[in-house]
């Protein structure tokens, strides 16, 4: 609500938005749903740390089915949010997905800044202290080019050094994982990545981490008019209009005539 009427207040400001799991998706999750399906020009950087790192490390909405924390002792039974979806699911027109020590981050950044709307970052950060290494199965080195796929718009959704790749399973319309012999990719059916496509996208944050790697990169972007440009435009038609006389409108009495 703050960065929405700061960026109506001064169009101009750059404005970035730092929210994490538990605030972003549970205490302030009907925020983030409204920033992002009026499409207000920010970037919202959301910090995911499958914990409530804050506050004594609770399991949090993002936190994986059986989480030990002080708030599940026995392990959580929740199933998990995905803040990907949940962003496109709200409208989202830019959705992106990196971590925190990855060296593509900046560039994902740089990629959520040119958006001209709300840019939504899904950064996976370990939590030291509550937390720490959760997301080890697909950032470590040993393991990361073989759990990692990069969508780049036009490029192919290759991992594991080019040896595999993802695929259009058409006769369930879903995702499947293929090999790719001899660098040959198109036989082996992989998809070229499209950021517009909305439908590809909701497969891509969807995909299941352990059978699929984890999508990475800007899965989304596909800008359309931005919240405040639409409203700053309906006040300035608004104030050249007929000048309306607050005095006689109150003393008309008791009812009044809304026209339009």
């Amino acid at each position: 609500a703050f960065a929405t009427g700061i960026k109506l207040a001064n169009p101009e400001l750059d404005v970035w938005v730092i929210t994490g799991d538990g605030d972003g998706m549970s205490i302030g999750g009907n925020h983030t749903m409204h920033i992002i399906r009026r499409n207000v020009n920010t970037q919202i950087l959301l910090f995911n740390n499958e914990i409530y790192g804050l506050t004594k490390g609770q399991y949090s909405p993002t936190s994986r089915e059986g989480t030990h924390s002080p708030t599940s002792p026995l392990g959580s039974v929740d199933h998990p949010a995905s803040p990907c979806a949940f962003a496109l699911g709200a409208g989202g027109r830019f959705i992106a997905r990196s971590y925190d020590v990855s060296k593509d981050l900046p560039s994902v950044l740089k990629a959520a800044h040119a958006h001209q709307g709300a840019a939504f970052v899904e950064i996976f950060q370990n939590c030291i202290v509550y937390n720490k290494d959760r997301f080890d199965d697909f950032t470590a080195k040993p393991v990361a080019d073989a759990s990692q796929v990069w969508a780049r718009n036009g490029e192919p959704l290759l991992f594991a050094k080019g040896t595999k790749g993802i695929a259009l399973d058409h006769a369930t319309l879903s995702l499947k994982v293929v090999d790719v012999v001899d660098g040959d990719w198109q036989a082996a059916g992989v998809l070229v990545h499209n950021a517009t496509n909305r439908t590809i996208a909701h497969l891509l944050v969807e995909m299941p981490f352990g059978p699929f790697p984890m999508a990475l990169g800007v899965i989304y972007d596909d800008p359309r008019p931005t919240f405040e440009s639409a409203l700053l435009g309906q006040d300035a038609k608004a104030r050249t209009g007929k000048s309306a006389d607050l005095g006689k409108l109150l003393a008309k009495g008791q009812t009044w005539t809304v026209a339009g």
